[in-house]
């Protein structure tokens, strides 16, 4: 055994004793990307998101370890294949030397569907709404390695966790880390907890299955040669479109990983594989609603820098719980919603003794997260039984409509007087569960 195998070996030993690597606890972050709006009823996100939850906290029969090029690998006495990341344990430290990397960096968003569009109105400012839509963009940032490595920026006002949040994987094992903005702190998540992230801001484990995949065509996207694959799981179905992009060998199978968890089907599958990268991906949900992935640029790298996808970072401590704040989660200031309107409306005082003196409540009482858009744009993400002020917009008609952040529950628009109190109760979701 080589110096630098053992001394893994030596942290990992003490990682599963119950001891971190020795970092010091950082000062909570201030994360990139959080509104200067937030004034909130009754309480910011983070007191208010619900217990962070983990399914296990089993910890694998074989010890994870990292060989001398920073690979994790198991033990001589263990199978040659990936292994899924233990939640409750920091893991070993990364040993990537400095050097660069070859590979892709992706440019890539999540599109809604049946957004719906501003009215028809004189006083609409359409610069105000691009300028609001150019920064709630749903994009990620994504780098992936040939030799095995993925690195994806949050680069978001918009998404679930905050701007300057990463995640990176490695094709050695099944899982993501999750990195607050500043590389402060990283969790571990293991497989199946990506749904869950993005879709409810908290860590829990969708239970996985091999699904069942079939070809579905050829084609083209972005000037690349793509498969085209139907993958169905018990949650709905996954349109997929990978690319042959040899240059991301190792890193491509990692982003497709990622879909499938999303999907609920196991990362072992077949339909994986080196040298490809899904440019595309649409989902349609058992119980309706969908959401659409789309690589919007590709650009071929030969300087990834390594120190990048290290995972962890040397700068960040394990967290075993929590996640990212998102410090009340209001997406534009109080002057980029007002710029939504070329000024306001002189309309009557609202009969609803709860609306504000401008701007709207948004009140959820359903048990989802929720996201409220007005003219199309998302403006607040409401946590679970709880409620945001947002001030800004001017006195005038807008349409608003309540979403989940995948589509799984997706609203009919309404055209609303602001100032409002807008309610999603409880009482409308039982109704559109039972086809009402």
């Amino acid at each position: 055994m080589s110096r630098a195998r053992a001394a893994a070996v030596g942290l990992l030993l003490a990682a599963g004793a119950g001891c971190e690597p020795s970092r010091q606890p950082p000062v909570e972050p201030v994360e990139a990307g959080a509104s200067p709006n937030a004034r909130i009823l009754p309480a910011p996100l983070a007191s208010e998101t619900p217990d962070l939850l983990d399914a296990s906290t089993t910890e694998p029969s074989t010890k994870l370890v990292s060989d001398d090029y920073g690979r994790l690998v198991m033990s001589e006495a263990g199978q040659q294949s990936p292994l899924p990341l233990p939640p409750a344990t920091p893991l070993p430290e990364d040993t990537l030397s400095p050097r660069e990397l070859a590979g892709v960096t992706l440019e890539a968003a999540f599109r809604w569907r049946d957004v719906p569009q501003p009215p028809k109105t004189p006083e609409v400012a359409v610069e105000g709404l691009q300028a609001a839509q150019a920064v709630t963009g749903l994009t990620w940032r994504i780098e992936l390695a040939e030799a095995g490595r993925m690195r994806v920026q949050f680069t978001s006002r918009a998404l679930p966790l905050p701007s300057g949040a990463e995640l990176r994987a490695r094709h050695d094992v099944h899982g993501e880390v999750l990195l607050w903005p500043g590389l402060t702190q990283y969790r571990v998540l293991p497989p199946g907890a990506l749904r869950t992230l993005l879709g409810e801001r908290r860590v829990d484990v969708t239970p996985l299955s091999s699904g069942s995949a079939r070809p579905v065509g050829e084609g083209k996207r972005l000037d690349v040669d793509v498969r085209k694959v139907e993958v169905h799981a018990s949650l709905g179905t996954l349109h997929l479109e990978l690319g042959k992009v040899p240059e991301a060998g190792e890193g491509g199978p990692l982003l497709c990983r990622a879909l499938l968890e999303i999907l609920g089907v196991d990362p072992k599958s077949p339909e994986c594989v080196a040298g490809e990268v899904p440019l595309h991906a649409s989902y349609a949900w058992q119980g309706g609603g969908g959401v659409g992935f789309d690589v919007t640029s590709v650009a071929r790298r030969t300087d990834l820098v390594s120190t990048d996808m290290l995972m962890p970072p040397p700068s960040a401590a394990f967290a075993a719980a929590g996640l990212p704040a998102a410090q009340g989660g209001v997406f534009l200031s109080r002057d980029e919603l007002a710029a939504f309107r070329t000024g306001p409306l002189p309309l009557p005082a609202s009969v609803d003794p709860g609306a504000p003196g401008e701007g709207f409540v948004a009140v959820n009482q359903t048990d989802e997260l929720l996201y409220l858009l007005v003219d199309g744009i998302p403006a607040v993400a409401v946590p679970p039984m709880s409620e945001r002020y947002v001030s800004g917009p001017q006195r005038g008609t807008y349409v608003v409509q309540w979403r989940t952040f995948l589509g799984e529950s997706v609203e009919p628009p309404q055209t609303v007087e602001m100032p409002a109190r807008l309610v999603r109760s409880a009482a409308e979701e039982e109704e559109a569960a039972n086809g009402g």
